[in-house]
């Protein structure tokens, strides 16, 4: 919502002005660095404009929106106004399960270091591109897409990327199959001049069927574009890299783990077909140096000991990230701290959240963060993954609070800790404790 409201900033005559909570988020500093001014929410907040614009959270009994929808205020959705917006200019969609804020932010970067100056909508700080938004004067529009309530259908995209597809939102998908048909129809929605690109080794691939030609990327002998001979080295990767089976090129990148090696071939794949010479790609993907809470480094503790955050909240995200951080941190002590997002989400996939910290060598799981749009009564709770992570033989326990595992951290830290904090909520709050 942030990133769409900075890009409004430029629409020819609007002022635009936005509602929320009382609580502070890192969009607030971008927001302000924009001159969008953030109100309590209020139904005078809409009694004098042309449009209102909401987040896929709140239904119409908000009072902002019923106040909007009384006054035959037009009323959009963030998917209905983005559509609208990506429909004006050469739309590229970045969607998957998995690693489309990042891949979406490396796209962004290189696009605008070869000059295609594009308009950006990112999910989160992007220090490379000055923020989560960027509203450029060139003809492709960038945007991370999301397939939440299948939302990303009100985009056609002349080009489409798609991370992987996997079973997620269970709040909303009944299972995996619900999620490949979004994903395939999306896939429908591309014209035949676009293109589309997905991960070579993912399994429900074969599913997408388009009028546009199809680009693979990934590790396998069969991607088109594929990287090779990796050499990991602390939180840095060096590869190969292969377009066709022909070596074009050394990649250089400063972020963590094989997923973002993947993020960066899809990355290769998508500007190397819109003409961005190959050279320029792989130098500015070498500048990329992340995302906010995406393994972002918070600081240290007077230990000694490293705090990192990232978003991760899926089990496959979960051990993806532990992974990572094992390779950049082999002689570290691993401690991670979980907090769960939603209870459908813990529920649904409780199974495989107990098997998705392998990695770790202690394992600590918060309160459950709920959303605001689950209504249904759950039973699941944070205690029994606890002890079903414990029965895996992982050191595990049940703390529920953040200030209660703030102070058993502060208790217990020593000098090879790296304390890696795990969650979509506010679990990251943890670790800015811990370092300050």
């Amino acid at each position: 919502m942030s990133a769409l409201a900075q890009i409004s900033t430029y629409i020819e005559g609007a002022t635009i002005t936005g509602s929320d909570v009382e609580e502070s988020f890192y969009t607030d500093s971008v927001l302000e660095r924009a001159h969008i001014p953030v109100l309590g929410f209020s139904p005078k907040n809409v009694e004098n404009v042309d449009l209102v614009v909401t987040s896929a959270a709140y239904t119409n009994k908000h009072p902002e929106i019923s106040k909007a929808l009384e006054l035959n205020i037009e009323v959009l959705t963030y998917p209905q106004y983005l559509g609208r917006l990506l429909s004006q200019k050469r739309a590229i969609s970045v969607s998957g399960t998995h690693g489309k804020t990042t891949t979406t932010a490396m796209i962004g970067l290189v696009m605008l270091q070869a000059g295609l100056d594009p308009t950006i909508v990112v999910g989160s700080d992007v220090p490379s591109i000055g923020g989560n938004a960027h509203s450029g004067k060139g003809e492709f529009f960038l945007a991370e897409s999301c397939e939440y309530r299948r939302h990303f259908l009100n985009y056609s995209p002349e080009h489409l990327l798609i991370t992987n597809i996997e079973f997620d939102h269970p709040d909303y998908f009944t299972d995996l199959d619900d999620v490949i048909s979004a994903f395939a129809e999306l896939a429908k929605r591309v014209p035949a001049h676009g293109h589309i690109y997905v991960w070579d080794e993912d399994p429900n691939r074969k599913t997408l069927i388009s009028d546009a030609p199809i680009t693979t990327f990934g590790l396998s002998e069969s991607a088109d574009v594929r990287a090779t001979d990796i050499i990991f080295q602390d939180e840095r990767s060096s590869m190969k890299i292969l377009l066709k089976g022909q070596y074009v090129g050394d990649l250089n990148l400063h972020v963590t783990g094989r997923h973002n090696i993947i993020n960066a071939l899809a990355t290769i794949a998508l500007c190397h077909e819109i003409g961005i010479p190959i050279k320029v790609i792989l130098f500015n993907l070498s500048l990329f140096n992340g995302t906010k809470r995406r393994f972002e480094h918070i600081g240290s503790n007077k230990n000694g000991a490293l705090i990192v955050d990232d978003y991760a909240h899926h089990p496959t995200e979960i051990r993806t990230t532990l992974e990572g951080a094992r390779l950049s941190f082999p002689d570290r002590r691993i401690r991670a701290i979980f907090q769960p997002h939603t209870f459908s989400r813990t529920e649904k996939l409780l199974n495989e959240f107990s098997q998705a910290f392998q990695g770790a060598d202690e394992v600590v799981i918060a309160d459950i963060f709920a959303s605001a749009r689950e209504q249904d009564h759950y039973t699941v709770s944070s205690l029994t993954l606890a002890e079903l992570i414990l029965k895996q033989g992982i050191q595990a326990r049940y703390i529920g609070t953040l200030e209660d595992i703030g102070v058993y951290l502060s208790d217990t830290l020593t000098p090879e800790d790296l304390v890696l904090t795990l969650g979509a909520g506010d679990i990251y709050k943890v670790g800015v404790g811990i370092v300050s």
